[in-house]
């Protein structure tokens, strides 16, 4: 429960409503007394009292305690009618008045508690999400992102729905039942005393029950998680699940899931819908026990009053309605105290050094690359593996040049690149950018300076001038129609109903695998990058495209310290410096014809792995 205290403590941050609230939920308290103790007087009109309501007020009026509290009032008994039937009507239209007034403040009371609640909750998990695009690539990559999803919607759901039950009808419920509590209380401690002799043995059992509904509901939500990457997988890989005729497997798949989804659910269902009988059953007899003792207080005691223990009764009984949803409380906030310790987990997760997300003092920022960039002695082994994945790499790359990395697939090519924009930091070793160690500067200024262009086309949901800006939203539509034009983009651009005001769907819906990569390599060009990383940046185009895409990062490069994993003869061939990697290390680097000349491994990717151009 720490971690939901914690988050309910940031409703602090909107005093002014919570306030208001608390202000209507007392009166709504007050209006609730005040029409409980009007209605004492109605049983004592309907147990036969001699006196009528003006009568009885007026001698309450008197009272020397009430004197001394609000002075001599006795001429407000003037007000109440005269006779006995006028009385009890008018002490009806005042409960009456009284309810309307308390329905108002509920209300206000209610939408403050709820604003509040789903404020709070808004800025948690803006928090988290902002926490998550900071966490480190390679944490995401070995967690996954299905569960985080989960966190950052369904669990903040559910800490919303906590919260609101809290401050909403719970301190409303609270405060009724206290104030009919009081109530009974003045009419008769000793009655109201014996009555609450029950109440240790439900707050054991709400204790008891609440903890079975933590644990089940953190299982549940865990879960959740699972079905949410499976839904996720299924779906954004559609076309592979029907080409592959997967449907049953992926059906089989969710079931599975679903199925355990339901069993946790129906832990916390479980426990949570046998909480409510159990413990109204304990307060019955409870209640009937304590009646029967207090029936015969009444009765065989001296000074005993049959007529206090009805009003005692009528009110215990309304102040138990009030702390029944209390038992319910409980349960909600054991669920939401489940999805907080979730929530907070994200917000411990560790951010990458030197960003806005970690919150440390100001680093320098990397100048723009123009001298040499510089691996010394870089390993690195992602985590909880054993295994370097790439190991003692030692490479100078002055600026300007278009370096080919080739090697059979895991020799630890894009590894190398990834800790270029720091992706992914040196297990050992230090990557240097024009003599500076890029662990010591600014991530926004370093990875400024980099474009990067995978194999897999990222577009985001958005109009296809916003994809091409992405990242840089200072961009003028003359700037990103440039940037099309150089990437042979432009003319499928303009031949849309909508231009570049085209809105695509996710991951770019409508458009071909050419016309995806055309656009990532646009948004390459608009970045204007001092160093640029194109791992297989052609692969989806066609050979005339490519052609003309080739041309315009022959032109891109000019100035620019370019890395390319290739596999195409004719992209290494143009490179200046070739780097053949394999297990992780450099076997050789040099022209294609000195390596064509020298190097075993490469004179076998040439035969077997290089393509050559497409014609």
């Amino acid at each position: 429960m720490k971690a939901f205290w914690g988050f309910a403590q940031r409703m602090l941050r909107y005093r002014r409503l919570l306030a208001i609230g608390l202000a209507a939920a007392l009166l709504d308290a007050a209006c609730a007394f005040g029409g409980f103790a009007a209605l004492m007087w109605v049983i004592d009109q309907l147990l036969g009292a001699e006196l009528t309501v003006r009568q009885m007020l007026a001698q309450k009026l008197a009272q020397p305690e009430v004197v001394r509290w609000i002075g001599d009032r006795s001429d407000l008994a003037q007000w109440v009618p005269e006779g006995r039937f006028e009385g009890f009507t008018f002490v009806l239209a005042v409960i009456l008045i009284l309810a309307a007034i308390g329905s108002a403040m509920r209300f206000t009371h209610q939408s403050c508690m709820i604003s509040v609640a789903l404020r709070t909750v808004m800025r948690i998990r803006k928090e988290a999400f902002h926490r998550l695009v900071h966490v480190p690539a390679e944490l995401i990559w070995t967690q996954g992102t299905a569960d985080h999803l989960s966190r950052i919607v369904r669990d903040c759901t559910q800490l919303s729905r906590g919260l609101n039950a809290l401050m909403g009808k719970a301190l409303r419920d609270v405060f009724m039942g206290g104030a009919l509590l009081v109530l009974a209380l003045l009419i008769n401690p000793v009655l109201t005393a014996i009555f609450l002799l029950g109440l240790p043995a439900v707050l054991v059992c709400i204790r008891k029950f609440g903890k079975q509904i933590r644990r089940a509901s953190k299982s549940a939500f865990r879960a959740y998680g699972w079905m949410t990457g499976a839904v996720q997988e299924s779906i954004r890989a559609i076309e592979v699940v029907k080409a592959h005729n997967a449907e049953g497997y992926e059906r089989r798949r969710f079931n599975t899931i679903n199925r355990q989804v339901l069993r946790q659910e129906l832990q916390a269902r479980t426990a949570r819908a046998l909480s409510s009988p159990v413990i109204e059953l304990i307060a019955i007899a409870g209640v009937i026990v304590v009646s029967v003792i207090a029936a015969w207080f009444a009765f065989h005691t001296p000074g005993g009053n049959p007529k206090d223990l009805v009003k005692v009764l009528v009110t215990l009984a309304a102040a138990g309605a009030s702390f029944r949803p209390l038992a319910n409380l409980n349960n909600d906030l054991q669920e939401a105290a489940a999805a907080a310790e979730r929530i907070q987990a994200v917000l411990t997760l560790p951010v990458e050094p030197n960003t806005r997300g970690s919150f440390r003092q100001r680093v320098p920022a990397l100048r723009r690359h123009s001298q040499e960039v510089r691996f010394e002695h870089v390993s690195y082994a992602y985590p909880g593996s054993q295994t370097l994945a790439i190991r003692d790499i030692q490479l100078a790359v002055p600026h300007g040049t278009a370096v080919a990395l080739v090697g059979p697939n895991g020799s630890g090519k894009s590894t190398l690149l990834s800790l270029l924009p720091r992706l992914i930091s040196p297990t050992r070793g230090r990557v240097l950018i024009d003599g500076v160690d890029i662990s010591q500067v600014s991530l926004r200024s370093l990875r400024g300076q980099i474009a990067l262009v995978t194999q897999h086309t990222v577009l985001f949901e958005g109009t296809i001038a916003d994809n091409i800006a992405y990242g840089q939203r200072h961009a003028t539509m003359e700037q990103i129609e440039a940037a099309a034009r150089a990437a042979y983009a432009h003319e499928f651009i303009a031949a849309l109903p909508d231009g570049y005001r085209t809105r695509l769907g996710e991951g770019g819906t409508g458009l071909s695998g050419g016309q995806k990569q055309r656009l990532a390599i646009a948004r390459a060009i608009l970045r204007d990058p001092a160093i640029l990383i194109l791992d297989e940046a052609t692969s989806q185009v066609d050979a005339e495209s490519e052609a003309r895409i080739n041309a315009a990062l022959a032109d891109l490069r000019q100035g620019r310290t370019t890395f390319i994993i290739a596999h195409r003869l004719s992209t290494v061939i143009d490179a200046d410096l070739i780097v053949v990697m394999a297990d992780g290390r450099i076997v050789d680097q040099g022209t294609h014809a000195q390596l064509l000349d020298r190097c075993p491994a490469y004179q076998v990717l040439t035969r077997t792995q290089l393509q050559p151009a497409r014609a």
